[in-house]
């Protein structure tokens, strides 16, 4: 049985990238969504840039996409309003 493909479904940069990495592999994981923490080794030249991503099956990218997308781009972590 092959390995299944692993997609980026969220890059995280900065001096948080790595926390910021864990919490969103953390929710998908409430869901039951495997995921990978890629990257996130310090950089020796610019300390901060270094870009941690977020891998999960290729299958599961849509769905991990838009439950982060419900967590972590709404400020209120709320479902946004309706007309």
């Amino acid at each position: 049985m092959s390995e299944p493909k692993m997609v980026r479904v969220r890059a995280f940069a900065g001096p948080t990238a790595k926390t910021d990495a864990e919490l969103a592999k953390g929710i998908l994981q409430t869901q039951e969504i495997p995921s990978v923490v890629s990257g996130g080794q310090p950089a020796d030249l610019l300390p901060g840039v270094d870009v941690v991503q977020l891998l999960v099956r290729e299958e599961d990218a849509l769905e991990a996409a838009e439950l982060l997308e419900s967590f972590l781009d709404n400020p209120s972590n709320t479902p946004a309003e309706q007309p």
